[in-house]
């Protein structure tokens, strides 16, 4: 072959080999474009401190508060009844957040704390500032204020935060970047303390963005301490609707890419106050804040349900059909209704911060594609669960996604999502709570149940109940003589609660 031949041979070659390179480049870019259009956004909504007897749609409370937007969730999803949230805030958004028990991460209790400035002026037109009672009811105010009147809460309180070391939900999207997932994290943080990182601990685990309050709760829900990406500002304004303005322009930015957003609100934690008039669904004008006492206190609360639902409708309605219709949107509350307002069929003393059903059996309403229009399920499902249940809506394999060196406890419930009367993926579910926040420390309480019986420990004493009779716990079967079945239960739940205590 001549020079001039080889030449044009070598110059063909170079055209091939680059026209192969650019059609292999345009089909993984056509893929990636594919994948993106094709992968659902999930959303997950907190409400804080709402057992399931505050929704309308789980017919147990007397009188619930008006909830158009959850209705109409739970009507074009799956409500679960049989779902466990941890007794208090911290832990369970740290069971979501990392799939692992509160005695395994060390988040036992509500926590995190740091410094932060002085909160501006409450503005006239505002809801006035909480009385003794109202900025106490239902307690949890000693946890994660910050320093918002001054000093250093830290002081007082031990470890509190989530470790930065713990592999999180957020680290599973960065992980599988090629699926395109952004994510952020709005409103209500409780994870952070100034030994984690504090206001960069949202983003430090692993968030693309945040927005909110980094600390539990706050003074008022009228002025409070901003946090963006680690900046921290005053800012006046009602609380719910500028994190819902948050939260719509952060997915306005996203464009036709897939998203991930964790969206927890304070309501209806205390303190207990009249929301702006637009966010009413009833008329609430008799009530008089400047007067807020235990009487009113239950109409008070109706208004701050609305308030939280009004907002999750602004925010779903900001979406548009095309991109709702692709959205999980997953809602739960992240433990039982607080003492103060807890209604029957729960009851004070067994309510927010206890292992009993009426301090961890709250609503998780669940829509997105194909998930079955007004299914209710009889699955066990545990706060730990949405771990890995959320990387499978997002089409990420979590067993090889999550480190192998970590041990985590949640179970998918994808294939109960798929089909409502798919068995149970767990045979029980498992909640505890501790003081001191130290990974380790002995447990004050905890629960297990199985489909029908509860075996608890609270105050150092266990009670054991069956759920099919019992719902309620009123009846002790440890007070009396156990029956063969009875006494077989018991005894599996005592040995599998050892098993997993025990195990690393």
């Amino acid at each position: 072959m001549n020079r001039d031949v080889r030449k044009a041979w070598g110059i063909v070659t170079i055209i091939g080999q680059n026209v192969w390179l650019l059609a292999v480049a345009l089909v993984v870019s056509m893929t990636v474009s594919r994948a993106a259009e094709s992968a659902p956004n999930i959303l997950l909504i907190f409400g804080d401190d709402m057992g399931v007897e505050t929704l309308a749609s789980y017919g147990l409370g007397k009188n619930p508060p008006t909830t158009a937007t959850l209705d109409e969730m739970a009507r074009e999803g799956m409500r679960f009844t049989n779902f466990w949230a941890q007794p208090v805030c911290s832990p369970t958004r740290a069971t979501v957040i990392t799939g692992r028990y509160g005695f395994r991460t060390g988040i036992g209790r509500p926590g995190g704390g740091g410094p932060l400035p002085e909160i501006p002026e409450i503005p006239d037109w505002a809801s006035p500032a909480p009385t003794a009672m109202g900025a106490g009811m239902g307690g949890g105010m000693a946890f994660g204020m910050g320093a918002g009147a001054g000093g250093d809460p830290l002081q007082a309180l031990p470890r509190n935060g989530l470790l930065a070391e713990e592999y999180t939900l957020p680290m599973a999207f960065r992980a599988n970047d090629e699926l395109g997932y952004s994510t952020a994290a709005i409103g209500k943080w409780h994870l952070a303390d100034s030994r984690n990182g504090w206001l960069d601990h949202p983003n430090r685990v692993g968030f693309d963005h945040y927005s909110g309050l980094i600390t539990g709760t706050t003074a008022t829900y009228f002025s409070w301490n901003k946090v963006v990406n680690g900046d921290v500002t005053g800012e006046t304004g009602y609380t719910p609707a500028d994190k819902t303005d948050d939260a719509i322009a952060w997915i306005d930015e996203q464009g036709d890419e897939p998203w991930f957003m964790w969206y927890a609100f304070n309501l209806p934690h205390t303190p207990i106050h009249l929301p702006p008039e637009e966010n009413w669904q009833a008329d609430h004008s008799d009530l008089d804040p400047a007067t807020i006492s235990a009487d009113d206190g239950d109409a008070y609360f109706d208004a701050m349900m609305e308030a939280m639902d009004t907002q999750i409708g602004r925010l779903l309605a900001s979406m548009g059909d095309d991109v709702r219709d692709n959205t999980y949107v997953i809602f739960l509350g992240d433990n039982g209704t607080s003492g103060g307002q807890v209604r029957a069929p729960f009851q004070n003393g067994r309510a927010k911060g206890t292992i009993y059903e009426g301090g961890v059996n709250t609503p998780l309403i669940i829509t997105g594609p194909g998930v079955e229009a007004g299914a209710v399920p009889e699955a066990l499902v545990n706060s730990a669960d949405l771990f890995t249940t959320i990387m499978e809506m997002a089409g990420i394999d979590p067993s090889e996604t999550v480190p192998s060196e970590v041990t985590y406890d949640s179970v998918s419930f994808m294939s109960v999502l798929a089909n409502p009367e798919a068995p149970s993926p767990r045979d029980w579910i498992y909640v505890d709570e501790f003081f001191g926040n130290f990974a380790g420390v002995e447990t004050a309480d905890y629960a297990m149940r199985n489909e029908r019986y509860k075996l608890l420990r609270f105050d150092g004493k266990e009670e054991f109940y069956d759920l099919a009779v019992d719902p309620y716990e009123h009846t002790d079967l440890l007070d009396g003589e156990l029956s063969s079945e009875e006494r077989a239960e018991y005894l599996v739940l005592q040995e599998e609660i050892s098993r997993l205590r025990s195990s690393e």
